[in-house]
């Protein structure tokens, strides 16, 4: 007999996913009606419901090379919509991405999912919204921390898809993310490795610091090398020292 993770794997790896999921939806796939069918909101989507979006989206990336934990992610990356709308007072759906998390990490965990197969989904989840800032994001450190991420190939075939789908009064796509992705300044990091760090946690040794502040610090020099051209080992720590606090900071 089946287990439940494997009879999802099936569903998700049908030659038409939707109509499988709707088929089971009671049995499954719960959340759909609980946070999904209903909840919308005219200015961001003008397609339909969550869940209308979300048909769209996974239409799209089944389009496309995928396997069954893409459409898993796709299944999944709204859910937390209509928590979002609830306490911004309808306003918009701001912070969609981390609902959306808590509320896969429980369902996910309830039908045995691994280990594994959950921090791939919730990482997507939890940085789809982070892909389309990179339209208008500056910062190279960030960009790279994002583009460089072993997962980034999954969460441009989410991107991808979820922007043919998210459409205009036109009934036209808002954004194109191909486009995005050939901005010059994500173009030049995807195309380029990430320069490595050149300040280390033993340079703060003197400092007594917790782990967290060294990884702080750590962060902060590294920042300050790729986005300010700051080279100088000596006046990155002088600036983390400064900045972060010294012995007694």
């Amino acid at each position: 007999m089946q287990t439940i993770f494997h009879q999802i794997e099936n569903i998700l790896s049908s030659s038409n996913p939707i109509a499988e999921i709707e088929s089971r939806k009671d049995e499954f796939f719960d959340f759909i009606d609980c946070y999904m069918v209903g909840c919308e909101h005219k200015n961001f989507h003008c397609e339909g419901d969550v869940w209308e979006h979300t048909k769209l989206v996974i239409q799209n990336v089944v389009a496309e090379e995928h396997d069954w934990i893409d459409v898993l992610a796709v299944l999944l990356h709204d859910v937390g919509k209509k928590n979002a709308l609830e306490r911004n007072n309808g306003k918009n759906m701001h912070g969609h991405e981390i609902d959306g998390a808590n509320i896969a990490f429980g369902w996910l965990a309830k039908m045995s999912f691994d280990r594994e197969i959950r921090e791939q989904v919730l990482w997507l989840i939890r940085n789809h919204m982070k892909a389309l800032d990179l339209k208008v994001m500056r910062s190279k450190y960030d960009i790279w921390q994002l583009v460089k991420h072993p997962l980034f190939w999954r969460l441009q075939r989410l991107a991808c898809a979820d922007c043919k789908a998210t459409l205009d009064a036109e009934g036209h796509p808002r954004d194109d993310f191909e486009e995005i992705l050939n901005r010059p300044i994500v173009a030049e990091c995807l195309e380029n490795e990430m320069p490595v760090a050149i300040v280390e946690a033993d340079d703060f040794a003197s400092q007594k610091w917790d782990d967290i502040r060294v990884e702080n610090a750590l962060v902060f020099c590294h920042k300050m090398q790729i986005n300010g051209g700051v080279l100088s080992k000596e006046s990155l720590i002088r600036a983390a020292i400064k900045s972060i606090g010294g012995k007694n900071g």
